[in-house]
């Protein structure tokens, strides 16, 4: 080759690659003829809509996804930019001069401190948009520079959450895991000589705060947690979840929540900012903490220890020197503070309210509640503060402190230079509408019979322009509770799986990998398998995710141990679960299961052979779920020390409560459970052991079960949207005192595999109580034909026995209407008045059955294997005895009433205005002809 050759091989090298760094090349190497090529452009690469909108200020973090989502990193200085807006459309942000817009369409990453503008110069305006995920490591925290601003507005269904990196990533979320937000301001602060030129510096950084503007703004923070904040860099400079340094009354600050912070919730040094609607749970030190001169208010202000985690409700300080001003004087109202028992890891107690250090204070409808093993609900300490109450500086009215402890008193101490004393009660109850009393709570909400409910102060308004009217003691008016839809760890929420399910890399703690062989699964994106197994005792989440299923091993995975180790099982919508044989879930009394799911990503509970390639399932391949609550059951003599042995695993259930909460499940399909142990220990789909009303059931379909699709033992959980396919033997089965409520179900078996649509008892034993009385609404039953299944039982409608009441209302029941026991259903409803206490209640009104059609073949049965009560009632006479009932032929199609069809349509029951469980309907059976409740989530069988 030549030189002349070499030349244009290596220019061309040289061409490419600087095409490669964007640019046009042209590059003349001449050529063996003199001929010059014409110039060849290259294009620049194009740039994503992320890498156009945040590359000036941010990077991606290329090897991190969360919620299916890039992660952009934020680190050190925000600083105005001279260059063209970055801005995007829709959910996307950008940078704009001095505006800095972080999208929601990723999750916002901190490297260490970042800090938003310069102290009083070049400042900015930090943007967060609504549904914004931001996520900190171990060094982590967000700056807000004195004259620069945040505005990090949520909503209630899409609040912006700031948590740890480990929880952003599925595993579990701890108190200390990155730092919190701080807020810089000009506001006064008394630790200032001279306001005018004031630079105090914050305890962790060293950044300055402090100034003589009061109306100062910082922004604004709504519908805003911080979660799992508060690391530590020594023993006096720790992180809250939020810090507000000398900040000003023109920031606003509502709906906002501090969770499980390792130092304070939130603390002020000085400053005016007022608060409302704020949330504060599990945090370590003092959950509201305030000093050098706070004057700001805070309204409407829940506050929840953590049990041997926590230290004060509130802690209230000015200065040690008396002089120092301005005094610390906030405006209180509505505050509820539920203290914890025993002592944090660093020594100190449960406390309520600690009032020192000179600090001043107005209050007003202060409700604090105390249990055995917590302290002092309400102490004042030292005398700057005792003087304070001597003028008036410090006051309290219209408050509730129920304590078992409530108060401590002021000394004289001499060692501590302290000759003032205070009579803390004699001082409370001397003042307006104070009351040492019992609360009457349900939760954290008064019972209608609380007095809290009408001793608060009226006209808070008038008081202080700042506050708004609550004519209450506490946090909540026993109706509207603030705190839905945005909080966490309140109402045991399961965090939401994106639209889009992401692509998960690792199996979230408390369950473990296992090897996924290429094709062993019938689907190919299932590339991570997570197995679940033994005695979960500590909070486990299973996240949803495109590419994974969660495997139940082991026999029984049982959540927490009886009334001890409790935990909760979190499992997020568009989960998918399968099972081996043998394998099921149990909920132990004291613990929850949050199966959360959603219409677009309902949860998949199936058994193995369901999801392997080249197996088929069937009934009966894995056990099911079993919930075990604190409910009453009438197998208990004593409910205050019941434990009656669950068929399967003899797990313990039953107490005297029927608000239990066993926790919830929402969109959720169970697939072929239901093992055989022995005839007469078999699993049901959902088996519900004196499971309480306060657990919630929505929207759940069990198909193909090998025993009963769902069963009750007493209890009173209310179910509302079932569809029961295919199951077994009964569909609905209920015993030993039930008297929860169901509407909206449906029932569908198929022919020579199920039994009863409804099997309802209640007990044999004489004066057993509670006699099991659900009500029900809005089913329609489609019983198959009157041949024996497996078992030997037939295919029939409703069965009512051993001592039974119920309420039945709006009920359908259509039977098969050929002309032989193959093409025709059984007895479509029956009673069995074997115990004459179930002829009693039909007799007493307790057995009933309203505005409900019979179109059956053989409509109606009634037998007896008791002599005495043999012909005791005419199922036909006491049936069409009752208001709207009727034996019509129907028109339906799939359960779903035809348009014409009036002996269904708007001849119902609306059971909503006896009961405001049941939504309003006008119609008999489970659909309105128009709106069918499984599109999207259930599982049709072909």
């Amino acid at each position: 080759m030549d030189l002349k050759n070499i030349f244009k091989l290596g220019a061309l090298s040289t061409a490419l690659a600087l095409a490669g760094c964007g640019g046009d090349i042209n590059i003349n190497t001449g050529g063996e003829g003199g001929n010059t090529p014409p110039p060849t452009t290259v294009p620049a690469p194009s740039q994503s809509v992320q890498e156009l909108a945040y590359s000036g200020f941010a990077e991606r973090n290329a090897s991190l996804s969360v919620d299916g989502k890039q992660v952009w990193t934020l680190k050190g200085l925000l600083a105005p930019t001279s260059g063209a807006s970055s801005m995007g459309s829709g959910d996307t942000g950008g940078q704009d001069a001095d505006k800095i817009v972080l999208g929601n369409d990723v999750v916002w990453e901190l490297d260490g401190a970042v800090i938003a503008g310069g102290d009083k110069e070049n400042s900015v305006e930090l943007i967060i948009r609504a549904g914004t995920k931001v996520i900190g490591g171990s060094d982590a925290y967000l700056v807000i520079s004195r004259d620069s601003k945040i505005q990090a507005e949520g909503s209630k269904t899409q609040p912006i959450v700031f948590t740890s990196k480990e929880s952003a990533l599925g595993e579990i979320g701890e108190a200390g895991q990155w730092g919190g937000l701080v807020l810089l301001g000009n506001a006064p602060v008394n630790t200032c000589p001279d306001l005018d030129a004031c630079d105090a510096s914050f305890e962790v950084g060293n950044h300055s705060y402090g100034g003589n503007d009061s109306e100062d703004s910082s922004g604004s923070i709504k519908y805003v947690r911080v979660e799992f904040g508060g690391f530590k860099i020594n023993d006096t400079q720790e992180m809250n979840g939020i810090s507000f340094a000398a900040v000003g009354s023109g920031t606003q600050v509502d709906h906002i929540q501090i969770h499980l912070n390792n130092d304070d919730g939130v603390e002020f040094w000085g400053g005016n900012v007022s608060i409302s609607h704020v949330v504060l749970t599990e945090n370590f030190d003092d959950s509201l903490d305030w000093t050098n001169g706070w004057q700001g208010s805070a309204q409407h202000v829940y506050i929840r220890q953590q049990d041997n985690g926590s230290n004060r409700g509130i802690e209230g300080d000015s200065n040690s020197d008396a002089d120092a001003t301005p005094q610390s004087q906030p405006v209180l109202a509505n505050v509820t503070i539920a203290v914890a028992n025993g002592e944090n890891s660093g020594g100190d107690y449960a406390e309520g309210i600690l009032f020192r250090k000179g600090t001043g204070a107005h209050a007003y409808n202060i409700l604090v509640k105390g249990g055995v093993d917590s302290g002092e609900c309400l102490e004042i300490n030292d005398d700057n503060t005792v003087v304070s109450v001597q003028d008036a500086a410090l006051t309290m009215q219209n408050s509730l402190i129920d304590c078992v402890e409530p108060f401590k008193n002021a000394k004289a101490d001499a060692e501590k230079g302290r000759s003032l004393s205070l009579d803390v009660e004699a001082w409370f109850l001397a003042q307006q509408g104070n009351l040492a009393a019992a609360a009457d709570l349900n939760g954290y909400m008064p019972n209608s019979s609380s007095v809290a409910l009408t001793g608060g102060a009226a006209d808070l308004s008038n008081l202080d322009a700042r506050l708004e009217d609550a004519e209450y003691i506490g946090a909540f008016d026993g109706t509207n509770d603030w705190t839905l839809g945005w909080t966490t760890a309140i109402h045991d929420e399961v965090t939401p799986a994106p639209s889009v399910l992401p692509v998960l890399t690792s199996c979230p703690l408390g369950t473990s990998a296992e090897t996924v062989v290429a094709g062993i699964y019938k689907d190919s994106s299932i590339n991570l398998v997570c197995t679940l197994e033994g005695n979960v005792t500590t909070n486990t989440t299973l996240l949803a995710g495109q590419n994974v299923m969660y495997k139940i091993d082991g026999g029984a995975v049982v959540v927490g141990g009886d009334k001890t180790d409790s935990a909760t099982l979190a499992i997020q919508a568009g989960a998918y679960i399968f099972a081996t044989d043998n394998s099921y879930i149990t909920v132990s009394r004291g613990s929850k299961i949050m199966a959360q799911g959603s219409a677009t990503h309902p949860i998949i509970m199936t058994s193995e052979q369901d999801v392997i390639m080249g197996a088929e399932a069937a009934r009966g391949q894995w056990g099911g779920l079993v919930l075990l609550g604190n409910g009453l059951t009438n197998k208990c003599d004593d409910h205050t020390r019941c434990d009656v042995a669950f068929e399967v695993g003899d797990f313990p259930y039953g107490g005297n409560d029927n608000t239990d909460s066993s926790g919830q499940i929402s969109y959720v399909v169970i697939k072929y459970a239901g093992f055989k142990v022995n005839d007469t220990q078999e699993m049901n789909g959902i088996s519900f052991a004196a499971v309480g009303s306060g657990t919630q059931v929505d929207h759940i379909q069990i198909h193909a079960n090998g025993d009963d699709g769902v069963e009750f033992w007493g209890g009173a959980v209310n179910l509302k949207y079932v569809y029961l396919t295919d199951n077994f033997d009964d569909s609905l089965d209920w015993t030993n005192g039930w008297q929860g409520k169901a509407q909206f179900v449906y029932i569908t078996h198929e022919d020579g595999n199920a039994n009863r649509g409804i099997e309802g008892d209640s007990h044999k034993g004489t004066g057993d109580t509670p006699v099991s009385r659900p009500v029900l609404s809005n089913f329609t039953i489609l019983p198959g034909v009157d041949i024996e299944n497996a078992s030997g039982d037939k295919g029939e409608g409703i069965l009512l026995r051993v001592a039974t009441a119920v309420s039945l209302n709006n009920i359908l029941v259509q039977g098969r209407k050929g002309t032989t026991s193959t093409t025709e259903s059984g007895e479509c409803l029956e009673l069995d008045g074997t115990y004459a206490d179930l002829v009693d209640n039909v007799n007493n009104d307790q057995l009933t059955i309203s505005h409900s059609i019979i179109d059956c073949n053989e409509p109606f049965k009634y037998s007896s294997d008791n002599a005495e009560t043999a012909d005791a009632v005419d199922v036909a006479t006491w049936f069409m005895g009752q208001t709207g009932n009727g034996t019509a032929t129907v028109s339906i199609t799939d359960g779903m009433p035809a348009a014409t069809e009036t002996n269904l349509l708007g001849a119902g029951k609306d059971m909503s205005t006896s009961d405001s469980f049941f939504e309003s309907t006008d119609y008999i059976g489970a659909f309105d002809g128009q709106n069918d409740w499984r599109q999207g989530w259930a599982y049709f069988p072909q």
